[in-house]
């Protein structure tokens, strides 16, 4: 009888370590739903913000108050923007590659989903520097410290950088780096050139650059074509980024010289249609907007089929339920052991066999 005593009051314990366990998972549900949800709710609502869209570059009348103006070190008013005819629409920004930047504030870059697209028009190394300047350049650079950032070079040479053919690099440059020592990731992105090739982006010509980050994908689209992707199990937020830097980077490096315009930071990830039809110079915010039926703008080569790092997927699934993809998975996976944990408290009673006591 004492045995069983023992045996019943073990099977209570059990159990009310099983109750305390569902009350557990019950608040890790209902916490993960909530958060997702607020986050998804107010993810296009940020400051600055106007239909999930913030201008960095658009017209002198819409430069948004985010935007700070730097030339090397020290800031500079707004008002002291080189606004110049003959932009893609209207006047576009010039960045004379003399340290001129332009940078987001912080609040404006706390996203898990987002894209950055506008036009870029290059003119290669800055008057009076040597042409070898050029192949550092940076159209931009999100960053919150030297090991945690991404850039992207409109044509970076390095010939110690090769494929299995022995193609070197010598064109659009990508790279991604986050955390250091034996815990960081780092991933390179770029077409293998043959020799007397070239996958950069040429001088003096409007072209359309977009990258997006979905929590699942990174991937870059040049006029309007997909140019690199890799899958990035990670959202914006998570890099903790502190600065956009439209022009250059954090190393010093020379900056861009060129033209900037109808460049915006956007709340979501777009899709390739919605992309394509920027290119087009179709806004994908305004209601009923259609891609037109016209040839795409496209470089004059076209990008190689696999890059170093490439996933090589096609998927443009951004969201499930119109949700962060990763923050569905976890809830399901947080309710499947709730449902789990609810049988099982269902089917076990304390009491040894058959549930009797003596």
């Amino acid at each position: 009888m004492l045995l069983n005593r023992g045996e019943a009051l073990g099977d209570m314990g059990m159990l009310r370590k099983l109750k305390q366990m569902k009350r557990c998972l019950i608040m890790a549900v209902t916490a993960a739903v909530f958060a997702t949800l607020s986050f998804s709710w107010t993810a296009g609502a940020l400051q600055g913000f106007t239909s999930k869209r913030l201008w960095i570059v658009n017209e002198p009348q819409n430069h948004s108050k985010y935007i700070d103006y730097y030339v090397g070190d020290k800031e500079k008013p707004n008002s002291a923007l080189n606004w110049v005819d003959n932009g893609h629409t209207g006047k576009a920004v010039s960045l004379s590659g003399n340290g001129e930047l332009l940078d987001l504030d912080y609040n404006q870059l706390q996203m898990h989903t987002m894209t950055i697209a506008g036009w870029f028009y290059w003119r290669g190394a800055a008057e009076g520097k040597d042409e070898t300047t050029m192949y550092t350049q940076r159209f931009f650079t999100l960053s919150r410290s030297d090991d945690t950032w991404l850039t992207l070079m409109p044509h970076a040479k390095d010939e110690k950088k090769k494929d299995e053919n022995g193609n070197t690099l010598n064109g659009v440059y990508m790279a991604f780096s986050m955390g250091k020592g034996n815990n960081r990731v780092f991933y390179e992105f770029w077409n293998p050139a043959p020799k007397g090739i070239s996958y950069g982006i040429p001088l003096n010509q409007w072209h359309h650059i977009a990258l997006t980050m979905n929590g699942q994908y990174i991937r870059l689209y040049i006029d309007g074509r997909l140019w690199f992707e890799r899958m990035l199990i990670l959202g914006v937020e998570e890099m903790r980024n502190n600065t956009l830097s439209i022009g250059g980077g954090r190393w010093g490096d020379p900056t861009l010289n060129g033209l900037v315009d109808d460049l915006a930071i956007y709340s979501f990830a777009m899709n390739q249609k919605q992309i394509s039809m920027l290119n087009a110079g179709v806004d994908p915010l305004a209601s009923n907007a259609s891609l037109p039926q016209t040839p795409r703008r496209s470089l004059p080569q076209s990008p190689t089929t696999q890059t170093p790092g490439s996933s090589g997927s096609t998927d443009d699934n951004t969201s499930l339920l119109g949700l962060p993809a990763w923050t569905v998975y976890m809830a399901g996976g947080l309710l499947g052991a709730f449902i789990l944990l609810s049988v099982l408290l269902n089917i076990y009673k304390p009491g040894g066999k058959g549930g009797k006591q003596d």
